[in-house]
């Protein structure tokens, strides 16, 4: 599913959210509450945008964190959701403004339908909406991909990147302008980031349509509905 960046004051209970979110398939990591909204990357330098921001809100304060987060020009578009305790909605009516709210405790079932729908405020997607090509399906709103009517497992990067070439078809990308797109910072690996995950994502649509993700030599890929 990709990065999560869990910001709590508490380490215990980062550790809850952490072993959830990892259940849901992604890969999270802590981040203080007061201090960098950003974690040390694994080479010492700053870590690239998640694909989700958990924000465990145990003292009813967490409005300028989320205020810091949505006006920060590389981390405002990332889904939020916030966990806040059950006594302090009425105290906080900001939270109300943040991308999803989740009342502690919560199951992991709970907690992945509530990051649907942060995604889809984050992202603007309509719930249900469905982009096909022929017997492909790619549900904008659920994150899901049907082949043939059968359900296929992409990580999250994978549905990114066949979800923006699906909805931009007959238009030729290179591979900077994917890491840019789809990525959205400079990737560390590099334009080869994209042949590999091309290469996936062909190999899991199968070979009907696998020869829809066309290479355009010398540029970069082309879908072609």
């Amino acid at each position: 599913m990709g990065d999560a960046w869990i910001y709590a004051q508490r380490a215990e209970a980062a550790e809850v959210a952490a072993r959830m979110l990892a259940e849901l398939g992604f890969s999270p990591r802590r981040v203080a509450i007061n201090g960098s909204l950003r974690p040390p990357g694994n080479d010492g330098a700053t870590a690239p945008r998640p694909d989700l921001a958990m924000v465990l809100d145990e003292r009813g304060d967490a409005t300028p964190l989320c205020t810091r987060l949505r006006e920060d020009e590389e981390l405002g578009a990332v889904p939020i959701v916030v966990s806040v305790e059950p006594d302090d909605l009425e105290l906080n009516p900001e939270m109300l403004e943040v991308d999803e709210l989740i009342v502690a405790p919560f199951t992991a079932v709970e907690l992945s339908a509530r990051i649907a729908r942060a995604r889809r405020a984050a992202h603007g997607v309509q719930e249900n909406e469905v982009v096909r090509s022929d017997t492909l399906e790619v549900n904008l709103a659920t994150y899901q991909v049907r082949v043939d009517g059968e359900p296929v497992d992409f990580t999250y990067m994978e549905y990114e990147l066949l979800k923006f070439l699906l909805t931009h078809p007959q238009r030729a990308f290179s591979r900077e302008a994917l890491l840019s797109r789809v990525w959205g910072y400079d990737f560390y690996g590099g334009a080869r980031t994209v042949d590999v995950h091309v290469r996936r994502v062909r190999a899991k649509l199968g070979s009907e349509h696998a020869t829809k993700l066309k290479t355009v030599r010398r540029v970069g890929y082309r879908w072609e509905s």
